[in-house]
């Protein structure tokens, strides 16, 4: 009598979904995110993110590496949104408007997603290596003050500002509007009074400030 043949049960656990895959990390990428926000980069560590996410270390680990590749791959999501909102602002504004329209939708971003400005910010972009390169070379950040330094020439080329290096005129746009955010943002406690009524007077001063 010929003997069947059995197939041995297979150990451990079966491999995870790629639906799990994508829950287990948008877990940990929201625990990283209030963590950094909260602590700063040095009072968040690996262990603390997957204890907040309900995970195994050994999870968050084959996700990200280490810490500063999750912080990266956060500031890539928020940045990502960010640019989505920059874009569709130049798309649908007027072009005399642009550059103020520009300035208001980035002030107006952070201040919808205050987490996310603490955890971008107010954390800093620890460099490894000596060839690691700093957040601020990523496309996505790159792509970002590109939008708003290409709103700078047109406004040039229009006459609607003085002429200047254009990224002289974006980093003094960037300072102004960065400001206001992390005031709003940082330091609530003080009496800045209408938030739309300091935005907008903030960005105003500064765009006729260029002419």
């Amino acid at each position: 009598m010929q003997e069947s043949s059995t197939n041995p049960a297979r150990r451990g656990r079966p491999p995870r979904s790629a639906e799990e895959v994508d829950a287990n990390r948008a877990r940990i990428v929201a625990a990283a995110r209030d963590l950094f926000a909260a602590e700063g980069y040095d009072g968040v560590s690996m262990r603390k993110v997957a204890a907040r996410a309900n995970c195994l270390p050994s999870t968050l680990y084959t996700l990200f590496p280490n810490k500063r590749q999750l912080l990266h791959h956060l500031w890539e999501g928020i940045f990502a949104d960010l640019v989505a909102a920059m874009e569709q602002s130049h798309a649908t504004s007027a072009p005399a408007e642009r550059l103020t329209a520009l300035c208001l939708t980035n002030i107006d971003f952070w201040l919808e997603r205050p987490e996310d400005y603490r955890a971008i910010f107010l954390v800093e972009d620890r460099v490894q290596d000596s060839d690691a390169p700093y957040f601020v070379e990523n496309v996505l950040a790159l792509r970002l003050v590109a939008i708003l330094q290409d709103a700078v020439v047109e406004a040039q080329q229009r006459g609607e500002i003085g002429p200047g290096d254009p990224e002289a005129v974006r980093d003094a746009l960037l300072c102004g509007i960065q400001g206001v955010a992390y005031n709003l943002i940082a330091i609530p406690e003080f009496r800045w009074g209408d938030p739309e009524r300091l935005k907008r007077t903030t960005v105003e001063a500064l765009v006729r400030g260029l002419r």
